[in-house]
C-alpha cells in the first residue's frame, strides 16, 4: 500500500486539480463528509455542495464543490463535479457580494421557496469564501 492517492477534480470545463495527496474529505449528497486514505474500499456515491479537504506536502488545502459524483479507488479518487474552484479561481470581492446579497433576500424572503434559494445562495458564497480563506467564509 502507498502513502499517497491521486485526487483529480474534473468538471465539464476542466481539470480543476489533479496530484497526489496524503488523505481527502469530500461531502457526500446524503451522509455527510467522507474521509478517503491511501488503500480506501471502493465506491462511487454522489456529491454535495461544499468543500473538498486534502493535505499535500504536510498542508492542508481546499476546493470548493457543488454536486457531481466521486469514484474512490484504493489509489485514486476521480472527482466528476458540476462545479468546482481552487481558491486562486475564486474572485472574493464577487462571493462576498454575493454573501451580502443573500443575506438581503434571506431578510427579505416572505416564502418558503424564497427562503430556500436564498439560503442555497448563501452557503454557496460562504462555500467560496472559506475556500478562499476570506474571514467572512468562517459562517459555513
Amino acid at each position: 500500500m502507498t502513502d499517497s492517492i491521486l485526487l483529480e477534480v474534473l468538471t465539464p470545463e476542466r481539470r480543476v486539480f489533479s496530484a497526489e495527496v496524503a488523505e481527502l474529505q469530500f461531502p457526500t449528497a446524503d451522509r455527510g463528509y467522507y474521509g478517503i486514505l491511501p488503500g480506501h474500499t471502493p465506491l462511487i456515491t454522489p456529491l454535495g455542495d461544499g468543500l473538498i479537504t486534502f493535505t499535500m506536502d504536510a498542508q492542508k488545502h481546499l476546493l470548493t464543490v457543488f454536486g457531481g459524483f466521486a469514484e474512490v479507488g484504493p489509489d485514486h479518487v476521480t472527482i466528476l463535479a458540476r462545479i468546482s474552484e481552487t481558491a486562486e479561481m475564486i474572485d472574493v470581492e464577487r462571493a462576498e457580494a454575493a454573501r451580502v446579497r443573500a443575506l438581503k433576500a434571506l431578510k427579505d424572503a416572505q416564502t418558503t421557496p424564497d427562503m430556500d434559494e436564498a439560503e442555497a445562495r448563501l452557503r454557496a458564497s460562504l462555500i467560496r469564501l472559506t475556500a478562499a480563506g476570506h474571514p467572512g467564509g468562517h459562517g459555513f
